[in-house]
């Protein structure tokens, strides 16, 4: 009976011990990785997602703040921050002086390739440049004279959102195909994204804390600098930047 009543009281802690060591709530997790992803152009390691919910129950804006505060203090953090926008934007290196230039300021991931699609939206050379990047990248042939033409009819993207329309549109079209066509539009699974799925009440959490507006037609659910007319694949709502 003396050893009986150890084991019994052993046993009580274990069954007990997850009550007093709730997991973290899945709606705190999406939103420590979408604030990653929207700050700093990439999703979170499981070290840090499990130290930023030791900072408890923060809102996105309020976890953007600070990591906007970060990237201020951090310079190493700050350059990886501006070359991988720099990538996604434009799909080449940055060179030097682009990275000097895009560090001024206290931009983040969103804000840096939201500013560099606007600057692209004037340069239809420039434009044309990253287009041929994409279309050489996935389909190894430059864009034709008509996808061009369906390209700039739409609001500017990024190389890293073209080669997941391509991927998509590819996936679709197979096989014979012919040219780009159709509605522009990326999948969460897509092998060229970094992606963080999110619920609807937290997506149009993030949507509020970033200055985007409601997503603008039914299935247009992807949240991205320059997304506005991208469908999502499923109507899934999900956050992204270049893998």
């Amino acid at each position: 009976m003396k050893a009986v009543i150890p084991f019994l009281v052993l046993l009580a802690a274990i069954t007990l011990a997850p009550a007093t060591a709730p997991a973290q709530p899945a709606e705190q997790t999406e939103r420590i990785a979408a604030s990653f992803m929207l700050a700093l152009g990439r999703a979170p390691s499981a070290g840090e997602t499990e130290s930023w919910a030791k900072q408890g129950p923060l809102s996105v804006a309020d976890l953007i703040a600070r990591l906007r505060t970060q990237l201020a203090t951090d310079p190493a953090a700050k350059q990886a921050m501006v070359v991988k926008a720099g990538e996604d934007a434009f799909g080449r290196t940055p060179s030097g002086d682009e990275i000097a230039r895009w560090s001024e300021g206290a931009h983040t991931y969103t804000e840096l390739v939201q500013a560099q699609l606007a600057w692209l939206a004037g340069r239809p050379a420039d434009y044309a440049q990253v287009l041929q990047r994409a279309y050489q990248f996935f389909l190894r042939r430059d864009p034709y004279p008509t996808e061009v033409s369906y390209w700039k009819s739409r609001p500017t993207l990024s190389y890293a959102l073209l080669v997941a329309c391509l991927e998509n549109w590819a996936r679709r079209n197979q096989p014979g195909l012919m040219e780009t066509s159709g509605d522009a539009t990326v999948s969460v699974n897509s092998g060229f994204l970094t992606t963080v799925r999110l619920s609807p009440a937290i997506a149009a959490e993030v949507r509020a804390a970033i200055g985007f507006p409601a997503a603008p037609a039914p299935g247009h659910n992807l949240i991205a600098a320059g997304a506005k007319g991208i469908v999502s694949a499923g109507g899934i709502h999900f956050v992204a930047a270049g893998r």
